[in-house]
């Protein structure tokens, strides 16, 4: 487990000499998207860029701060679009049978090129796609598996996609993958609606 959260460490540069603490949660997309991690995991606010709509979330444990080791070890990457881009998602069906053309795995691609991308698995419900996929150009981030499981899911009508992938030193299988996942996806979600004070009885 050392040689984990060391190899976790160096996946994120750390900056300046008091980088900012790890959190639980992250408000994105102007406050319409609420990114909250789940047990053992944390925000990483050194990497991630809140402006930018962007969160970086790792085992609490490699970042610095107090929490159990979590039993699937992965890094998740979370971004939110801009306002109405969420309307792609609203046919799940659409954009999942999309994510297997050629324009699809362009898209799933880093570098954009179709060849790269292997479609594993795909599934699509209650305004969400989630695939399964291997990547063979460059990790988004230098020492992760070209394994990803990636979801799409349209929150207050901005489009959320999010990524997951394990360690090359120590890569995920399918089942730990979408099950970390899933729990992300519990976890990103429309911020609560506060309560209104009831009107006083006349």
């Amino acid at each position: 487990m050392v040689r984990l959260s060391i190899g976790l460490v160096g996946v994120a540069a750390l900056a300046g000499c008091t980088p900012p603490e790890p959190t639980h949660s992250v408000s994105l997309g102007s406050g319409d998207v609420i990114a909250a991690s789940p047990d053992g995991y944390c925000v990483d606010m050194t990497t991630s860029r809140p402006q930018d709509d962007f969160a970086l979330l790792a085992p609490c444990s490699t970042l610095g701060a107090a929490g159990e080791t979590p039993d699937v070890i992965g890094v998740v990457t979370v971004q939110v679009g801009p306002v109405e881009s969420g309307l792609i998602a609203e046919d799940e069906i659409a954009l999942r049978d999309f994510l297997i053309t050629d324009s699809g795995t362009e898209l799933l691609s880093r570098t954009g090129n179709a060849k790269d991308i292997e479609v594993l698995s795909t599934q699509a419900f209650s305004n969400q796609v989630m695939v399964h996929f291997t990547d063979q150009g460059a990790p988004p981030l230098t020492g992760l598996q070209r394994e990803e499981w990636r979801a799409f899911r349209n929150i207050n009508g901005r489009l959320v996609t999010i990524a997951v992938r394990g360690l090359a030193a120590a890569p995920l299988q399918d089942g730990p993958g979408a099950t970390l996942l899933k729990q992300i996806l519990s976890g990103v979600q429309a911020p609560p609606v506060e309560a209104t004070d009831s009107p006083a009885e006349i």
